[in-house]
């Protein structure tokens, strides 16, 4: 795991602000500048922990900002800004940033994937809310940014890893990664085996994820209006569009616009969501039931079984992620056998 080459600048790093507020440093090649923000109604932190991984792993975990003492935020909405430095690097950089209160519990986060074509712009902005982000492994890193989400690796080191404990499925199975792609890997047409969150795709079997939508590796299936899975600085992550807003002219009722939580419409109550509405938890949702991201009508934990559009429905002729992977698929009767 890395150290140094690394730091947390709130007011302190040199910035020249245009009359407008808005920072225009540029940090020199390779390194990124995470500008920190909270969501509207989020808490503030008292400290902030950040996890960077790239494809050999952890660069740095749990790394504390400040080093001592209290946050102090740069503005009510902006927390301020990290500059890393990782120098050689492989893949893209997957980054978490947890915000903790005085107890050490985490009450904000957010997490961001940036591909290696897009280190060049060197600055991007992530936005820290209350929801805790979907870990379907338990392996601690969020399913958005996780480099293989069906199964636990910490190591981050792909879905095949050599044959280290940390590739292999439980009690020493082989690890669930997909169609076979000549090593065992998921592979596509373009030739990408097992991309990450986030990368450009040309069709879900290159990714480890097994969903490819809006053009880059996603978490989930993401279906539905008022959502996306590209949007700027969330590649690899299903989001809804801003609450009164339809960038996609999805809401096709006079007078309706999205609601912010990934559905057409007034926004819904809390603990109240409706199906389809994206969700991070049961209790969000009227049903009390969250499958893959969204409330679902019933809890559709079976293999083979989707809930992707908000209704349990059969998954056939393809995997089911994270339920039923290789070398298990789901056949045309939606249950799952060996290929």
């Amino acid at each position: 795991m890395r150290v140094g080459h690394i730091r947390l600048s709130i007011l302190v790093l040199a910035t020249t602000l245009s009359a407008c507020g808005a920072s225009t440093q540029v940090p020199e090649p390779g390194a990124v500048l995470l500008r920190l923000t909270l969501a509207p109604g989020a808490p503030t932190p008292e400290e902030l922990r950040l996890f960077v991984y790239d494809d050999s792993g952890p660069l740095w975990s749990d790394a504390r900002f400040p080093d001592q003492g209290k946050l102090v935020p740069e503005s009510a909405s902006r927390l301020g800004t990290i500059l890393i430095q990782p120098g050689a690097s492989t893949g893209a950089l997957r980054l978490e940033v947890r915000g903790l209160d005085g107890g050490g519990q985490r009450v904000v986060g957010g997490v961001l994937a940036i591909a290696p074509a897009a280190r060049a712009k060197g600055t991007f902005d992530l936005a820290l809310d209350a929801t805790v982000p979907p870990d379907g492994d338990g392996d601690g890193i969020p399913d958005a940014i996780d480099d293989c989400p069906a199964v636990t690796n910490p190591a981050q080191r792909g879905c095949t890893d050599g044959g280290s404990p940390d590739a292999g499925g439980p009690d020493g199975a082989a690890p669930d990664t997909g169609p076979p792609g000549g090593d065992g890997s998921a592979c596509d047409v373009g030739g990408g085996c097992n991309r990450p969150l986030g990368a450009a795709c040309p069709a879900p079997e290159g990714c480890a994820s097994g969903f490819c939508v809006d053009g880059v590796c996603c978490a989930n299936a993401c279906l539905g209006p008022c959502r996306s899975c590209n949007q700027p600085g969330a590649d690899g992550v299903c989001k809804g569009y801003a609450a009164m807003t339809d960038p996609d002219f999805e809401c096709t009722t006079a007078g309706m616009a999205c609601n912010g939580a990934g559905a057409c419409g007034p926004a819904s109550a809390p603990g109240n969501k409706a199906r389809g509405e994206l969700c991070a938890a049961g209790s969000e949702c009227a049903s009390t039931f969250c499958k893959e991201g969204v409330c679902c009508n019933t809890a559709c934990t079976n293999p083979c079984e989707t809930c992707a559009s908000g209704t349990c429905s059969p998954v056939r002729r393809t995997m089911d992620v994270p339920e039923c992977v290789a070398p298990m698929t789901c056949n045309a009767q939606a249950r799952c056998i060996v290929m």
